[in-house]
C-alpha cells in the first residue's frame, strides 16, 4: 500500500509538473472585419495545432474592447489597424508587428453632398471626421491631392460610424467613413463617394501584433503562429469558397454579406508582407502616422519603426511553413 501510494504520489507530482510546464495558449484577440478573419481561418483549420502552438482566438463585439484587451494585457496579441498599435505602444503596451492582414482598398473614403464634385470643392465646406484616428490621417492624404489644408475646411469630429447619421442630418457636407456607412450615407443622402482607398492604398493598413514580451520570451510560437496562418492563407486562395464559408461564420453573417466587405480590402500575402518590411515602406508610413500622432497631441514620443516593426518572424517562404 506504501508503495502504492508512493507511486501515485509520484505520478501526480509529474503530472503537476508537465502541466506547470506547458506553455499557456496564445490569446489573439479580433474583432469583425473581413482581413482579419484568415486567422480565424487558421484556427477553424486547426493549423495552429498542426504548427506545434495553441491558440485561443478570443473574439470582441467591438473594436475598441479587442483594443483594451491588448493595452490591459489581457490578451497576447491582437489584430488592430497600424496607427492603434502605434498608439498602443506610445501608451506604455509595447507591441511588435509582425504581420500586415490587409490594405483598405475602396473599403474607405469620403462622402459628400451631390453639389460637391471634386475634391477642390471640399473648401470651406464642414468635413466629419473622427479626429486623431486613420481616418483623420486619411483625410490629411485626400486634402493634399487638392492642393488643401485643414485650414480650408470646417473639421466636425464626429465618430466614424456616425457620419451617416450626420450627413444625412445636414450637420456636415462631407465625411470620411468605411464601408457600409460609405455607400449607405450617398446612397439615402443623395450624395456621391467622392474618394475612397483606392486611390490612396496602402495607407489604411491592419495588422497583428504582438505584446513586446511575448515576441522576446517565445519567437519559436510566435513563428508557428505565421506560418499557420499563412497556410490558412494558401487554403483561402485554392478554396475561396469554403473558406469564406468559414470566416463569415465566425462573424456571424452570410456569406454574400462577408464578400461585399471583403471587396472594400486587399489581402496581403507572405510576398506582399516581405515587400512591405524589406522595402521602407512600411517604416515610412509608421513614422508618418507616428508624427501625425504627435503633431495631433495624442502620443508624446513616436515609437522607434525599426523597434515596432518585426519581419524577421516571418515564414522564410511558402515552402517553409
Amino acid at each position: 500500500m506504501r508503495r502504492l501510494a508512493l507511486f501515485l504520489a509520484c505520478l501526480a507530482l509529474c503530472a503537476g509538473l508537465w502541466t506547470c510546464s506547458r506553455p499557456k495558449p496564445l490569446r489573439i484577440a479580433i474583432s469583425a472585419w473581413a482581413g482579419v478573419e484568415v486567422a480565424e481561418l487558421a484556427a477553424a483549420l486547426g493549423l495552429y495545432a498542426k504548427h506545434g502552438v495553441e491558440v485561443r482566438m478570443v473574439r470582441f463585439s467591438t473594436y475598441s474592447d479587442s483594443l483594451a484587451a491588448l493595452r490591459g494585457g489581457k490578451v497576447d496579441a491582437g489584430m488592430h489597424t497600424l496607427d492603434d498599435v502605434i498608439r498602443s505602444t506610445a501608451a506604455g503596451r509595447d507591441a511588435r508587428v509582425v504581420l500586415v492582414t490587409d490594405a483598405s482598398f475602396g473599403g474607405d473614403g469620403l462622402v459628400a453632398r451631390k453639389e460637391i464634385r471634386t475634391l477642390a470643392d471640399l473648401k470651406g465646406r464642414r468635413v466629419g471626421v473622427e479626429v486623431g484616428t486613420v481616418g483623420h490621417y486619411s483625410l490629411l492624404q485626400i486634402l493634399k491631392r487638392a492642393g488643401l489644408t485643414l485650414g480650408d475646411i470646417t473639421v466636425v469630429s464626429i465618430p466614424a460610424w456616425e457620419i451617416k447619421e450626420a450627413f444625412l442630418a445636414g450637420t456636415i457636407d462631407a465625411g470620411v467613413t468605411w464601408e457600409p456607412y460609405l455607400s449607405a450615407s450617398a446612397a439615402e443622402g443623395g450624395g456621391r463617394v467622392l474618394i475612397t482607398s483606392r486611390d490612396y492604398p496602402d495607407t489604411i493598413l491592419t495588422t497583428m501584433a504582438f505584446a513586446a514580451e511575448v515576441v522576446r520570451d517565445r519567437p519559436g510560437d510566435v513563428r508557428r503562429v505565421l506560418a499557420a496562418y499563412f497556410e490558412a492563407f494558401d487554403f483561402l486562395r485554392a478554396h475561396p469558397r469554403e473558406a469564406d464559408e468559414i470566416m463569415a461564420k465566425a462573424e456571424g453573417i452570410g456569406v454574400e454579406e462577408f464578400l461585399e466587405h471583403a471587396k472594400g480590402l486587399r489581402y496581403l500575402d507572405l510576398a506582399a508582407n516581405k515587400r512591405l518590411f524589406a522595402d521602407g515602406r512600411l517604416a515610412a508610413l509608421t513614422a508618418d502616422i507616428g508624427a501625425f500622432l504627435r503633431g495631433a497631441g495624442l502620443i508624446r514620443a513616436t515609437p522607434d519603426p525599426k523597434v515596432l516593426l518585426d519581419g524577421t518572424l516571418l515564414p522564410a517562404s511558402p515552402a517553409a511553413q
